[in-house]
């Protein structure tokens, strides 16, 4: 029987298994630096549009940012978090953002141990 509480803390197979990859790419990854990891992302966005056949003008007027904020965004010199979604969004890939930060789950055990060892505030 599911509970309906827990509905959200489920993940499915294909989820834990692209999850589990992820981490596993991760911690085979040297630590970076923030300017490093935006870098490094701007290449694989720059990657995917190339891939895509989309100039960077087109790709900023899909958008709906600026060409400017775009060649930011590629050459990891700093960018928005909406210039990253908008980025994202125009090349199809919104879908990817779910990974950047994973719903966090629970296991329906622990979950019970928690609620045993709460105690009312006085």
């Amino acid at each position: 029987m599911e509970v309906p509480e827990l509905r959200a803390f489920t993940r499915t197979t294909e989820e834990v298994t692209t999850n589990e990859h992820i981490c596993a790419q991760m911690s085979h990854m040297p630590i970076q630096s923030p300017e490093e990891i935006a870098e490094a992302l701007g290449k694989r966005i720059r990657a995917r549009r190339l891939l895509a056949n989309v100039s960077q003008a087109a790709l900023a007027d899909k958008a709906g940012i600026s060409r400017r904020a775009l060649v930011q965004l590629e050459s990891g010199q700093g960018s928005t978090v909406h210039t990253l979604i908008s980025t994202l969004k125009a090349l199809g890939l919104e879908e990817q953002l779910t990974f950047l930060v994973p719903v966090p789950t629970v296991s329906p055990m622990a979950m019970l141990k928690a609620k045993r060892l709460r105690s009312r505030a006085s």
